[in-house]
Order: structure tokens, then C-alpha cells, then sequence
């Protein structure tokens, strides 16, 4: 639960959009790394596109990055993403698609008395682009929100806006802004009252350390400006080998945990958390491919 901090591929788009601008490394030799290869006789590792990058005729090439997750929600909710992202210009452009399902709600009358079932369904569209200057990474998205409960229907919009700045070369500080501006309007709502619902933002500032050893250690606060509390998460991941990496943190007091396999240009991951609203398990399983 600190994507704002660590979100470095396509799913950057939900968690922080500034993370997008990690995608122009992901697949090159960063300078230092090509010469820490030479000095230790790893030149087969070094591609041409790694050395074309450095050099002043090079131009970047064009890349793709494609990604998808499912979560299985407690209490018959279903939620997924997906989402492509790629290099346009010095920056990078990403779209998506979040969606959460919800079927057989109960719906009572004002006496409590149970009336029957209805479902509920409710999406966001993203498009973003973020761009990098020096040690400062800058995203933004523009949103789209529509959303089902019954026979009633609602749509509106907003936006998204976040930054990393790495402090030190093993200290990054990243801040979210989520749902800025944002509304939704109803439709079909007979019971309606308000013809535009504006909400509030909600505000996420995380910090990661970064160690040598491949342990990443991050902490996160987050504050929904229409609630009074604050939540605070803390993780961990280590990368056991190149090929696979583990984690495991807490939100709130909620546990989580999972693993990440890096096959080829492929990341295959699974995690399990505690929902903190329905008090059971949540099982999410994603799929990146960079190419």
C-alpha cells in the first residue's frame, strides 16, 4: 500500500502517474551500470540500445508496456485494471481502465425491512502523461468516473496529480493527489437531491529507501480531506534473485503479502490482503510485459 512511493510500470497510472517516467530506464543500462559491467567483464550484457542511448545521435526507442490485474474481493466484489503506456516525445503517455463490480446488495426500506437485491458497478478511465527533470518526476491524469447502483446511473469526472523526487540516490519522496476537482452527476436518480456531487481529494505522501543488498523499505500517509483520520502504511520487498522478488507490508493495521516472478520482459505477480471494510481476504494476481 505504498504504490504512491514505488509504482515504477503501466499500473503507475492508478497508483502515482509520475512513476511512468521509470519506463525509459526499465529496459536500458542506466551510465553507471553499463560501466560497472565493463569493469567486471560483463560486456555481453551491454546492448546496442544501451550504448545508442548515450550517445548523441541515439534517439530513444519506441516502447510498450501493457498490463492487467484482478482482484477477487471478499463478499462477491470483483475489481480489475488494465492499461498500455509508452514513450511520446521526452515523456510518457499511459491509459487504463480501473473497474469494481458488485452483485446481489441487499436494499431495504426505511424500516429496515429487506426489499430485494440490486448490483452495483462503477469504473474510472485514466489518461496520463508524465515527464522527467533531473531527480524530479511529474504526472498527471485526466479522469472519467461512471457509475451504476440499481436502475440509477451517474458520471462525472476529475483529475490526478503526483511527483517523485529522488532526495538522494537511495532516498525517493513521492506525493499523490487523487480525485482532484473531481464530481458526478446523476442520471436516471429519481432520488437524487444534489444535481452535481463534488467530493473531496484524498492527499498520499510515501518514502523509500533503497539498499544495495535489493531491499526496498517504504512508508506511506494518507489522508482523505472529507474524513477526519489519517491512515499510515509501512512495507518491505527484497529481491531474493533477479527473478524473483517478495513483499510484504501493513495498512491501518491490515496485513499484506506477495511475490513477484520476472520471467523475460515479463512480471507475474500475486498478493493476499485484509479488506478493511468486510473484514475478509483479498487475492489480486497481475501481469506486465514491457516489449
Amino acid at each position: 500500500m505504498t504504490g504512491e512511493v514505488l509504482a515504477d510500470d503501466i499500473f503507475s497510472i492508478y497508483w502515482n502517474p509520475a512513476g511512468l517516467t521509470e519506463l525509459r530506464v526499465k529496459k536500458k543500462l542506466t551510465e553507471s551500470q553499463i560501466t560497472e559491467k565493463a569493469k567486471s567483464g560483463q560486456v555481453d550484457d551491454i546492448t546496442e540500445d544501451d550504448l545508442l542511448n548515450f550517445s548523441e545521435t541515439g534517439a530513444s526507442q519506441l516502447f510498450f508496456n501493457i498490463g492487467a490485474s484482478y482482484t477477487k474481493l471478499d463478499y462477491d466484489r470483483n475489481a480489475g485494471f488494465a492499461g498500455c503506456a509508452f514513450n511520446f516525445f521526452r515523456g510518457v503517455v499511459g491509459t487504463g481502465l480501473y473497474s469494481i463490480t458488485s452483485a446481489d446488495i441487499e436494499t431495504r426500506d426505511e424500516t429496515g425491512l429487506l426489499t430485494g437485491e440490486t448490483g452495483y458497478s462503477g469504473s474510472a478511465g485514466f489518461l496520463s502523461y508524465a515527464m522527467q527533470w533531473n531527480v524530479v518526476s511529474i504526472g498527471i491524469s485526466a479522469k472519467g468516473y461512471y457509475e451504476t447502483i440499481g436502475e440509477s446511473t451517474y458520471s462525472g469526472a476529475g483529475a490526478d496529480a503526483g511527483f517523485h523526487i529522488f532526495l538522494l540516490p537511495f532516498l525517493k519522496l513521492g506525493v499523490m493527489v487523487r480525485d482532484a476537482g473531481a464530481f458526478l452527476k446523476p442520471h436516471d436518480a429519481p432520488d437524487s437531491e444534489d444535481r452535481y456531487d463534488f467530493f473531496q481529494p484524498q492527499i498520499k505522501v510515501g518514502m523509500a529507501f533503497f539498499t544495495d543488498t535489493g531491499v526496498k523499505i517504504a512508508f506511506s500517509g494518507s489522508k482523505k480531506l472529507e474524513q477526519s483520520g489519517f491512515e499510515f502504511g509501512a512495507g518491505v520487498e527484497y529481491s531474493l534473485t533477479k527473478y524473483l522478488m517478495v513483499n510484504t507490508g501493513i495498512f491501518d493495521n491490515y496485513f499484506s503479502a506477495g511475490f513477484t516472478l520476472k520471467l523475460l520482459s515479463m512480471d507475474v505477480s500475486y498478493a493476499i490482503n485484509f479488506d478493511k471494510i468486510d473484514y475478509g481476504y483479498n487475492n489480486t494476481v497481475s501481469l506486465a510485459v514491457l516489449f
